[in-house]
């Protein structure tokens, strides 16, 4: 019988992939509008504001907490409704 070729390991393909497109691929740079448009955009704000959203964060924590809670008692009331009443009619 014939021997089959071993196919190469995942390794050596990965190798001999990166080196064939390090040498194929080339860096692009970027217009130079492209970038200081694009730094303008994700420029940090001031410390100041950065302070009053940490202050806000805290109050939207807090509002979501509650919303939470609130939906887990409704919750658990329905189940202990359901558990006393809705329980009969299954039966």
């Amino acid at each position: 019988m014939f021997r089959r070729n071993q196919p190469p390991s995942s390794a050596e393909t990965f190798t001999d992939l990166e080196s064939r497109l390090a040498g194929t691929l080339k860096r692009v740079a970027p217009p130079r509008g492209f970038v200081q448009r694009l730094r303008d955009r994700v420029r940090l704000p001031e410390p100041r504001v950065l302070a009053q959203r940490v202050a806000s964060w805290r109050f939207f924590f807090a509002v979501v907490g509650g919303v939470m809670s609130g939906m887990v008692l409704i919750l658990t009331v329905a189940r202990a409704l359901f558990h006393l009443f809705g329980r009969r009619q299954f039966q």
